[in-house]
């Protein structure tokens, strides 16, 4: 074989190979990056998701807010700047989204839903709680609410009844606006919360 014809035998083998490793460099890019970006949500994802700050004063080991208490699960928590009242506009949300949850119950009995007023009457707390299993009215006091929102850096003096979607990891993953209805946030939960192996 003379030189010239082994020379080009080297240039299309040498073509090929930087021809086949861009496809597989290529391909493998695309698959990875599809795996490891988060869903798409109409709500607020938060990516990396935040560590939810503890209390400034030290846990209460006993408080649904607890470190001890919100890990290991999905929470969906809502803030009312208000007195916790069986009618309130944010407890109210918070119940829309767990009954649009029905129509898949595994995922409704996943997630933990936590009502956290202003102040409210213990009995009407109770109540509340008494919705479901996996549903917690609570309150710390209004002498400590002021800590509770600025765990969450949410305004007391606002009305917005912004929904938190805290992972099982005690980080806050999502956040859902007034502006979107319990079926798109029923959606996005399905679509963030992965079911356990």
């Amino acid at each position: 074989m003379s030189p010239r014809n082994v020379n080009r035998r080297r240039l299309v083998i040498l073509l090929l190979t930087v021809l086949a490793f861009g496809i597989a460099f290529y391909s493998g890019s695309q698959y990875r990056g599809r795996e490891d970006a988060p869903p798409a949500i109409s709500g607020v994802s938060m990516q990396p998701p935040s560590p939810l700050p503890p209390p400034a004063n030290g846990e209460d080991p006993g408080s649904p807010l607890s470190t001890i208490a919100l890990s290991g699960h999905w929470t969906l928590a809502i803030l009312d700047p208000n007195e916790g009242q069986a009618r309130s506009p944010a407890l109210l949300r918070l119940l829309r989204v767990h009954n649009q949850l029905a129509a898949d119950p595994t995922l409704q009995r996943r997630l933990h839903y936590l009502y956290l007023p202003w102040s409210g009457d213990d009995e009407v707390l109770k109540d509340i709680s008494a919705l479901g299993d996996n549903i917690t009215a609570y309150t710390p006091g209004p002498e400590h609410m002021g800590e509770v929102f600025s765990r969450f850096d949410a305004d007391p003096q606002s009305d917005e009844a912004v929904l938190y979607l805290i992972g099982p990891d005690v980080k806050l993953h999502a956040l859902f606006t007034p502006g979107e209805d319990a079926a798109n946030i029923a959606e996005d939960l399905a679509k963030l919360i992965i079911p356990s192996p």
